[in-house]
């Protein structure tokens, strides 16, 4: 019994701080993605034409202010993707797009096991 209420207590500290975490992004201000991602070296052109489709239809969307891909011009297999939107809502919608499911889907287990990546989110005025 004691286990389940643990368990209990836990999740419902989990389901606040998340409720919490959420309640703090400004709305008033533009979210700005900063990602790292590594490839496998097979799966360099994968990512880059599954994005450079997905990116025609991103900055169609009213909330995305900049969708960009660079390659790394020391190890090709290393990709830097900066996204700016609107606001936290703007990029939750991008999120559901169905170009966004499509490159999804095209990319799935293409990223190098090895690496970490990186994900910075940063509000911008």
């Amino acid at each position: 019994m004691k286990k389940i209420l643990k368990i209990l207590f836990a999740s419902l500290l989990l389901l606040t701080l998340t409720d919490t975490l959420a309640a703090q992004d400004p709305v008033d201000k533009k979210l700005l993605l900063n990602i790292v991602r590594k490839v496998k070296p097979e799966h360099v052109s994968t990512l880059r034409d599954s994005f450079l489709k997905c990116r025609v239809e991103t900055l169609k969307e009213p909330g995305c202010i900049k969708y960009e891909i660079y390659q790394s011009p020391t190890d090709p297999t290393i990709f830097f993707i900066y996204e700016i939107w609107k606001n936290v809502e703007a990029h939750k919608l991008h999120s559901a797009t169905p170009h966004v499911k499509v490159h999804s889907e095209e990319c799935k287990g293409i990223n190098d096991p090895n690496y970490k990546g990186e994900f910075h989110r940063v509000f911008i005025e």
